[in-house]
């Protein structure tokens, strides 16, 4: 959502605009390299460890602010999923998923 109601983020969080459509398309593209990393796991290895980074900064930020308990829950969320996300990823190996018969 931060890609289309950028106005409602930049006022709600004091962002500047071209930040919070960054956010957005790196959000995107991070959940994008996960659905192809069942083809490509170096990919889906990849994009885990950068949506973990990503929420790294999102639940850091809510702490700075001071709204952890109000905004920042599910962040904390997906940071814990992103995170095992990325370890099960690196633990089974990068190699190329084999070819569908």
């Amino acid at each position: 959502m931060k890609i289309f109601n950028t106005q409602v983020f930049v006022a709600q969080l004091g962002l500047p605009t071209v930040l919070v459509v960054a956010i957005g398309v790196l959000e995107v593209a991070g959940a994008l390299g996960l659905l192809v990393g069942f083809r490509v796991r170096i990919l889906g290895a990849l994009a885990a460890l950068g949506l973990t980074l990503l929420l790294i900064g999102a639940v850091g930020f809510h702490v700075i602010h001071g709204d952890l308990l109000v905004n920042g829950l599910l962040p904390v969320v997906l940071l814990v999923l992103a995170a095992v996300t990325t370890v099960l990823r690196f633990r089974q190996g990068v190699r190329t998923a084999p070819a569908a018969d």
